[in-house]
């Protein structure tokens, strides 16, 4: 719960964006009074104003409502936050311009939106201890959006929203192949084992390769067992299954299987539903994507940023990303009232979230670094699948593209709408 010099500025805030309060604010003994407050306790919250920008505090004359000339910020944001999420903060940052740009290296702040690891400290500034341990003495968060960017015990990226990664599959074909699936109870030996039945001309996995291999690495390396041989043994599964083209194909009929997150899922109609990961090993770890507003370490506005970013996780801000209905709050009781966990679908995403264990916990940073431009450029067929494996091996070991690999994967970062 916010303190009381927090509900003092959040209140003067309200008051200077209704007009009702402008120019000249009350001096800290007259602010202490008219609150029942100590000076103390007024002087923090005129600081608190200071530091969002919207106050001008100037020795021995007093606090000043800042006019015209208003704090610009530069950040590299999606369609998502651009439409819903930024009008809510400019309530509450009234003295704050944001001008958007598409190159991150530009920005001073980035809507960081991603379901690959990364080693981010070439470019971000972690999250100040002091302002996690709130967020996480509140008690009203889930514990798992601490860990997601949580790199070499830092938290670079706090997720104000996320979803689990669920399987999606057509029930039609399902219960052609095997009438008795039943989705918690899907192993990775039985799920592999289904592309064995499948009907002349119905494709295993929708999308592209990549998607499937990248799963089957994280579920692998979230077993503890992340090195090249997982690697080379994940490469050998999708060796044997068909793809096709699209999700739209998966809609049409054509696949088995696609993957995708809760935002996905709600477009499924009455011929699909969702399982969890499958279980390998007895454990079932799930990879998730999050997004996230990441502060850059180049910035001259590191407390107002991390303000903004700190106040998407405010209760009135987290219910409303639980109307839209997209992905998951961050907000773990907001959470459990916005999702229907009536319907199975959004049981299993809610289940999934004990379950999300990403690979960077197991893998080196040089293998996190080169792995999605490696990825990408074997899915592409531009090496061969033993140049693919020799590369992810040769990262592993020595880390050579470590700097090639991180400047590719951040140029497309900011493209990405989760």
């Amino acid at each position: 719960m916010p303190g009381k010099s927090e509900q003092i500025a959040e209140s003067i805030l309200s008051k200077i964006v209704s007009g009702e309060l402008a120019g000249r604010l009350p001096a800290e003994q007259e602010l202490a009074r008219q609150c029942g407050v100590s000076p103390v306790t007024a002087a923090k919250a005129l600081n608190i104003l200071r530091d969002k920008g919207v106050v001008e505090r100037v020795p021995g004359r007093g606090t000043f409502v800042i006019g015209g000339g208003k704090t610009v910020v530069k950040i590299a944001f999606n369609r998502y936050f651009a439409g819903k999420l930024f009008p809510m903060l400019e309530r509450h940052f009234p003295n704050v311009t944001v001008e958007p740009v598409n190159d991150i290296m530009e920005a001073d702040a980035a809507v960081y939106s991603t379901t690959v690891p990364f080693f981010p400290g070439e470019y971000f500034l972690p999250w100040p201890q002091e302002r996690l341990n709130r967020l996480k003495n509140e008690g009203r968060l889930f514990p798992q959006i601490f860990e997601f960017h949580n790199v070499n015990g830092a938290v670079w990226g706090l997720p104000y929203l996320f979803s689990p990664d669920v399987l999606l599959y057509n029930k039609k074909i399902m219960r052609r192949i095997d009438p008795g699936f039943e989705p918690y109870s899907l192993s990775f030996e039985r799920f592999l084992k289904l592309r064995t039945k499948l009907p002349r001309g119905v494709a295993f996995w929708s999308g592209p390769g990549d998607s499937l291999l990248l799963s089957l690495i994280y579920n692998l390396s979230g077993c503890g067992m992340a090195n090249p041989d997982i690697f080379k043994k994940a490469v050998s599964l999708t060796g044997t299954i068909e793809f096709c083209g699209s999700f739209d194909d998966f809609l049409a009929g054509k696949a088995l299987f696609s993957q995708g997150s809760r935002y996905m899922s709600r477009q499924l109609t009455e011929d699909f539903d969702i399982s969890p990961m499958p279980l390998y090993d007895g454990r079932r770890p799930c990879h998730a994507g999050s997004e996230a507003l990441m502060v850059r370490n180049t910035t001259c506005h590191q407390e107002l940023l991390f303000d903004m970013a700190e106040a998407l996780f405010r209760p009135e801000i987290q219910k409303s990303i639980g109307v839209v209905k997209r992905s998951i709050p961050a907000d773990a009781a907001v959470a459990a009232s916005s999702l229907d966990s009536s319907i199975l679908r959004d049981d299993i995403f809610l289940n999934e979230i004990k379950n999300v264990d990403y690979a960077h916990r197991h893998m080196s940073d040089s293998m996190d670094l080169c792995f999605s431009t490696v990825l990408k450029k074997f899915v592409n067929s531009q090496i061969s699948r033993e140049e693919f494996l020799r590369e992810v091996e040769d990262s592993y070991r020595f880390g050579e593209k470590r700097r090639r690999a991180l400047d590719d994967f951040m140029a497309r970062a900011a493209a990405v709408d989760f």
